[in-house]
């Protein structure tokens, strides 16, 4: 009879204990490169939706025995990116040249001792070749760091629509691709002047590169090359891109666009549904109001030095409302030109993460078009590094649905650790050495087990009270089964007494 009773009383606190406390938990496989024992391990931009908390604070790595190992966000201390700006040397192919390399008879080159080109064949050379250029190279091998931008300016007097290609090289030879078309613009619309003059480089690293023109007949007389550039400790992933956004709702003068849950946004493109419009924008975050979350959980830290080199002077125009954060200011349009359309260029943004994105018109919304326009995000993926601590296969585990009991904290068992505890003698001005490691995140069984998790409410903010409620009925339960069995155990131990 004792027997039975104390495993009713231990099997109701068991079973309130896993009522509170059991979250679905998803993981996926890690491969490792290399022996370690650190591995830098890049997150895909898609776990930010599948995640219970949008800093990643549940976040795990485990190994093969599910013991949660040591690790830490990348980024968060290595010393801030410098950035600099410089003109470069930049020289005039004439036809259909190919450069120096290929034995240009108009122009040829000679390498310096420190990797730059010298133009051989005089300055009248240069100048014919000027007059007839289909192609520029361009002399980067003394710039420091990633590429961030060119920037170029044109004759006075040029006007149009000028589409390029660009193309890298480090030996002159063996040419890759850079981007897509890109274009250089100075229009007159609306008695407002357009210019576009610069292209981005996403963070490049070469020695040379060559601008050739779509249509060589009407390239645009290039008179000066300048390049941002970076030096930054660790390298930077490239930009991943999501997919067209419509607006979430549109009022008089703005339109609200729902981001990504947790995205972390460092570019921004704008896509005009109408041709032949313009307006000028002026684009706000928005942060929904949330919680307080730990103090311990890793920050994301702004490091977007291009958006730093564009909006340094920037003055808001456009007046913003409560809660809105704002971003910068700008012209966007889509125009019909005899060499094709012209469209706004890409936006740079400061990185940070906000629930939407607010693009006010100085008018009414309908200056934007008939039909308002759709927008896509772009953002550097996250990386942390881990030990590779007790035996393989390592995989990433986080929760699916949030604990409802507030368990999640920075302390936990397996939280993200600072770079200096868990690689010693690390030094913000280097950047770790570990070799790679890769993710595979599942789809069906996450989206199996999100889906059975969105069956089970989880309380809002207003509800706490409630949910205290129920906390505090569950302990009185429990303390009621505790005295009905100890009053049992004393009953039995009297009547074996009077026996």
């Amino acid at each position: 009879m004792k027997r039975h009773v104390t495993r009713i009383v231990l099997a109701a606190v068991m079973a309130g204990a896993g009522a509170a406390q059991a979250q679905p938990v998803i993981s996926a496989p890690i491969a490792l490169q290399g022996p370690g024992p650190y591995h830098r391990l890049t997150l895909p931009l898609s776990i930010y939706s599948r995640t219970a908390y949008e800093d990643l604070r549940d976040l795990r790595v485990r190994n093969a025995a599910g013991h949660a190992v040591p690790y830490a966000w990348l980024g968060n201390e290595a010393a801030m990116p410098r950035t600099a700006s410089q003109a470069v040397p930049f020289f005039a192919l004439p036809g259909s040249a190919t450069g120096a390399a290929t034995g240009d008879p108009v122009l040829a080159f000679s390498v310096r001792p420190d990797g730059s080109l010298a133009l051989s064949g005089g300055k009248a050379a240069a100048e014919r070749a000027a007059n007839d250029a289909a192609e520029w190279l361009i002399d980067v091998s003394q710039v420091k760091g990633s590429l961030l931008q060119a920037r170029f300016e044109i004759a006075p007097e040029a006007r149009g629509l000028f589409a390029f290609r660009l193309e890298a090289s480090d030996d002159l030879r063996r040419w890759r691709p850079v981007g897509g078309e890109e274009q250089l613009v100075r229009l007159a619309h609306g008695g407002q002047t357009i210019e576009r003059l610069a292209v981005d480089l996403g963070s490049l690293r070469t020695r040379f590169l060559r601008l050739r023109w779509t249509d060589p007949q009407h390239g645009a007389p290039i008179t000066k090359t300048e390049i941002d550039s970076v030096q930054a400790v660790e390298p930077v992933a490239p930009l991943e891109w999501s997919a067209a956004l419509r607006p979430e709702r549109c009022a008089a003068d703005y339109c609200d666009y729902l981001l990504p849950r947790g995205l972390p946004v460092q570019s921004l493109r704008i896509d005009l549904a109408d041709i032949n419009t313009l307006a000028q924008v002026g684009v706000s975050g928005l942060i929904d109001a949330a919680p307080a979350s730990s103090a311990t959980a890793a920050p994301h830290v702004s490091r977007n030095p291009l958006y730093a080199l564009r909006h340094q002077q920037r003055r808001t125009v456009l007046p913003t409302g409560p809660g809105e954060v704002p971003l910068l200011d700008t012209v966007v349009y889509r125009l019909a030109q005899a060499g094709g359309e012209a469209r706004s260029p890409v936006l740079a943004l400061d990185g940070a993460v906000y629930s939407r994105l607010r693009l006010r018109t100085s008018g009414p919304v309908s200056v934007l078009g008939a039909t308002p326009p759709t927008m896509a995000v772009g953002a550097a993926p996250r990386a942390l590094v881990f030990l590779a601590q007790g035996g393989a296969p390592f995989s990433l585990a986080w929760n699916a649905a949030p604990d409802t009991a507030g368990t999640v904290q920075g302390a936990a068992p397996g939280a993200p650790l600072a770079l200096a505890t868990l690689i010693p003698g690390y030094a913000a001005d280097k950047p770790v050495v570990a070799d790679g490691a890769s993710v595979t995140l599942p789809v069906a069984a996450v989206e199996a087990a999100v889906a059975a998790a969105a069956l089970v409410p989880v309380p809002a903010p207003e509800d706490l009270s409630r949910q205290w409620w129920l906390w505090g009925a569950l302990g009185v339960g429990l303390l009621l089964l505790a005295g009905m069995a100890w009053s049992l155990f004393a009953s039995l131990r009297k009547d074996r007494a009077a026996e």
